[in-house]
Parts: C-alpha cells; structure tokens; sequence
C-alpha cells in the first residue's frame, strides 16, 4: 500500500507551491491595504487641520480686528513705508502677515490641505496680499531680505492665476 503523504500531488508555479504564493498574495494584499490607509489617514489628518485652523481663525477676535486694521490702512493709502512696526498698527499688520505666512507654509509644506483652505479662504487671502504687499516690499528693501513672507506671496500668486472656480 502506498504511503498517502507520498501519493498527493504538489501543484508547482515557478517553482513553487500553490500555498507558498496564496501566502505571497495575502502578504502583498495587506501591505497595498495598510499603505493605502497610512495615506488616507494622514489626507484626512490634513483636513482636519485646515478646519480647525479656519475654525480659530474666525473665532480669533485680535486677528478679525488686525484684518480689518490692514484693510483700513490701504483704503486709507497709508504709505506702509512710514508705518512704525512698533505702534499698534504695525503689530497689526506684522500679526496678520505672520499668521498667513504660517498658513501658506503649511500648505506648502503639506501639512494642511490647499484645496479644502483655498475653496474657504481664496478671497480673504487674496484680498490680504493685495492689501498689505507694499508693506512686504518695503520690509524686504528695509532689511534686505528676499525671503520675508515669500510663502504667502507664493500661495497668493498661485491662487492669482488659478482663482476659485464657480461650481
């Protein structure tokens, strides 16, 4: 009588057994699947992040009120070049021009989401630069520094070409 261990047949596929790549195969299936949920959860991650950074923004009342200060100064045609950055219109326009350097640097770096902050805040943001970009300029001639706020005058002069589109 023949030995059953000895008599079933091993199916082969290059070589090797049919258990060995269902193995394989489950292997590569968790590997795409937990890959695929590290970058799902860090898009969601960047998501979350813009909300809640909008979400301070506008609960933010210094900020508002710092906002609006810019917007006064240029209707009122204050040459930004006499302005002192250490009266409280300066800290004003010094407090909003950090703060969206800060954002434009996190959207370029990656670490919150363009898309979701531009369909919030294209407008706003937009208006800022056009507001306060004498007073960039004139920091960068003062302390002859090309690099003062050059990531938010990189995100406004993206969002400048490719503007929010109607829906």
């Amino acid at each position: 009588m023949s030995d059953p261990v000895q008599s079933t047949k091993v199916i082969l596929w290059l070589g090797e057994s049919l258990g060995f790549w269902i193995q394989t195969g489950a292997f590569l299936l968790s590997a795409l699947a937990a890959a695929y949920i590290i970058y799902h959860n860090g898009k969601l991650a960047r998501l979350r992040a813009t909300i809640d950074l909008v979400m301070h923004q506008k609960s933010d009342q210094d900020l508002l009120r710092c906002i609006e200060e810019v917007y006064r100064l240029n209707e009122s045609q204050v040459k930004f070049s006499t302005l002192d950055l250490g009266s409280a219109e300066g800290k004003c326009v010094l407090r909003v021009l950090n703060n969206h350097e800060f954002i434009a640097g996190g959207i370029r770096s990656g670490a919150f989401s363009e898309s979701l902050y531009k369909q919030m805040q294209c407008s706003n943001v937009l208006k800022v630069y056009a507001a306060s970009q004498a007073m960039i300029i004139e920091l960068r001639n003062k302390d002859k520094k090309d690099t003062i706020f050059q990531d938010f005058e990189w995100l406004a002069a993206r969002w400048k070409v490719d503007p929010l589109k109607k829906k």
